[in-house]
């Protein structure tokens, strides 16, 4: 449909009785039946019948009886199939929006979840007719339809929320609390809950008016008296809330925290962990998986390879002697929200070779991350070049999408480190808790991140890297910080690497001793993680050569992670922005952002247009031009253009 077409509808909607789109559409002949079916299949993500397998179709006779015929006929839900075991019920719909009937269907067949498929209405019904000849219907089958028209007693309230995070979230809300709200993500969702009289208040952010106005006047009509609220957000009283996405990651990020600051974990297998980690999240994003999927891949990723890890509080679970059980002994008891367990087991058939690659895209991730974090990387080689024979057993797409993280991981590098630093980084000390999170900021600045476990494995890992600098304690087992320092000196290929010390309780004398060994700074301890990371960035700012340009395309790096890069490592750049018409630039000044200008507009408008390119290219400078027109945190406005683009996008 063309845009005139959709307004047209969206016109219709406010005069007629009717509350839904593709009905009004078809009405008014911008559709049938069959591009209608195809339009909601694509909609809402499910999978379409064909008209012609319909004609075919033969369903058991226990199967149709799952079902009362009144609601087989009135609403067209045709139950196919069902999965004793399971208990899965799957039911082709001419309306997949039409929640209260599918809550009735879901009841009367005792099914635990539904499995839907859509089918264009007219063969459809063709298909009930061939199936259930016209006949009267008894009372005892018509309960099904009179449940429909019945005030129901705990869907009285429905929320309109079409942002895919925010409405998770709300529905694990209500899940929790069992309150009895209807969370839905389509208007035309709200309309079938007003149709069954199952509605007698409605709620919605003001941010997302402009998709219920079209469908207000309907909805009053169909429902005189019906309460319909705007607020400001869903929360207490009435606040927005933090935005479900920045809660996931928060939760995420401790977690692995938790697991790999503990000092019983070999340092290697830490790194490798983090490593397999990062990379199945960037790939998860790179091809796109919806975010419940993303998340479930991070998690399982992280508890992968808990073997290595050798941790002594997992002595003692009870496992069978696959491959991942360990895993699946640990977070079974805790019941996830995905099914790891699955997951787990899918991937443990794809390592033995029992399944092919390409047929289940978490498990290539998963697949994917595991060996490429088990790789030995040269700096700046390919990661399918490293892979060497092997990539000839990995799926195409999750390669390709691999070539995109390497090039964004580059450039995200040379905006960190400049042009010709390495990209890795040393660390190592007693503090393994601090150190966790000291990698975990580097990372995210785009660095590689290798841990020590003591000072002379430092000193091996310094001379194999050549890394963009060391962070370690002045006392470490093996071989002090002091040691350390004189041993990369004595050598012309480590002598220019920065060495940073940290030193708890240290007296005058010894930082004034470390300093003259030759350590590029000391940092005394306790103190904040942010005081760390910007001096192991002020000490490889040092020695990178930041007159150079870095530039590239905005597909390969967004505006917003080049931002975030610059920010997190207290960087000082000018980035001109080239969109499909209109320049612009962002000043950011020792981490802050604090100018922007696209085309004539300037300030916040300025840099929330900009962050929402998908198109154009970058270059960034390492100099400052003195404009400020941006007063707010660097924070708050990533975040808000964040949300802008996901609200423009939804």
């Amino acid at each position: 449909m063309t845009q005139a077409d959709v307004d047209r509808v969206l016109a219709a909607l406010r005069e007629s009785r009717r509350a839904r789109f593709g009905e009004v559409a078809m009405e008014m002949g911008l559709l049938d039946d069959e591009r209608l079916a195809r339009a909601l299949a694509h909609q809402f993500r499910l999978n379409m019948v064909p008209p012609e397998r319909l004609t075919r179709m033969q369903i058991a006779a226990d199967v149709l009886g799952l079902v009362p015929p009144g609601l087989i006929r009135d609403r067209l839900l045709v139950p196919a199939s069902f999965d004793v075991e399971k208990k899965v019920l799957t039911v082709m719909v001419a309306d997949p929006t039409d929640i209260p009937s599918l809550r009735v269907v879901q009841t009367a067949a005792k099914a635990a979840r539904l499995r839907l498929f859509v089918a264009p209405r007219g063969p459809l019904r063709a298909l009930v007719e061939r199936l259930l000849p016209a006949t009267d219907l008894p009372a005892t089958t018509r309960e099904g339809l009179d449940q429909l028209s019945a005030p129901s007693p705990h869907g009285s309230t429905v929320v309109f929320e079409p942002d895919g995070d925010r409405a998770a979230a709300l529905r694990a809300l209500e899940d929790c609390e069992q309150t009895g709200v209807e969370i839905v993500s389509d208007p035309d969702q709200v309309s079938a809950f007003i149709e069954a009289n199952q509605a007698e208040r409605i709620f919605f952010r003001r941010a997302v008016a402009h998709d219920v106005d079209p469908y207000l006047p309907a909805w009053n009509r169909l429902r005189p008296g019906l309460q319909i609220g705007q607020l400001d957000g869903f929360g207490p009283g009435r606040q927005s809330t933090v935005p479900f996405g920045q809660a996931r990651d928060f939760l995420l990020g401790i977690t692995e925290f938790l697991l790999l600051s503990r000092r019983d974990a070999p340092p290697e297998a830490r790194d490798r962990v983090r490593r397999t980690v990062r990379l199945a999240r960037e790939l998860a994003s790179q091809l796109a998986l919806a975010s419940e999927l993303r998340d479930a891949v991070t998690v399982a990723a992280l508890f992968a390879d808990l073997d290595d890890l050798s941790l002594s509080f997992l002595d003692g679970l009870n496992l069978d002697g696959r491959r991942f059980s360990l895993p699946v002994a640990l977070l079974g008891p805790f019941e996830p929200p995905w099914d790891l367990a699955g997951l787990y087991a899918a991937l443990e058939r794809r390592v033995s070779g029992e399944q092919g690659p390409g047929e289940n895209a978490a498990v290539e991730v998963l697949y994917t991350a595991r060996a490429v974090a088990r790789t030995t990387m040269k700096e700046g080689q390919d990661p399918v070049d490293a892979l060497g024979p092997e990539a000839a057993r990995h799926d195409a797409a999750t390669l390709r999408a691999l070539a995109g993280v390497w090039r964004k991981k580059g450039l995200r590098h040379l905006v960190a480190a400049g042009e010709g630093a390495s990209q890795s980084i040393v660390l190592a000390g007693a503090d393994d808790a601090l150190i966790t999170a000291v990698a975990d900021r580097l990372a995210r600045a785009g660095f590689e991140i290798s841990i020590a476990a003591d000072g002379e494995d430092a000193l091996h890992l310094a001379r194999s890297l050549q890394p963009a600098a060391v962070l370690a304690g002045l006392r470490m087992a093996r071989q002090d910080g002091l040691g350390l320092i004189v041993a990369l000196r004595k050598s012309m290929a480590t002598r220019g690497i920065p060495v940073l010390l940290t030193a708890e309780g240290a007296q005058p004398a010894d930082i004034t001793r470390a300093l003259e060994t030759g350590a590029d700074d000391v940092i005394e301890l306790p103190t904040n993680v942010d005081v760390i990371v910007a001096r192991v960035r002020r000490a490889i700012g040092r020695r990178a050569s930041d007159h150079e340009a870095i530039s590239g395309r905005l597909a390969d790096l967004p505006l917003q992670e080049l931002l975030q890069t610059l920010t997190l490592g207290g960087r000082t750049a000018r980035v001109r922005i080239q969109g499909s018409i209109e320049t612009g630039m962002v000043q950011v000044r020792t981490g802050h952002i604090v100018a922007a200008q696209y085309g004539s507009r300037t300030g916040e408008e300025a840099f929330y247009e900009m962050v929402a390119l998908e198109e154009g290219r970058f270059e960034a400078r390492f100099v400052d031009d003195g404009k400020n027109n941006l007063s707010r945190s660097s924070d708050y406005l990533l975040l808000e253009a964040l949300r802008r683009r996901d609200e423009g996008r939804a």
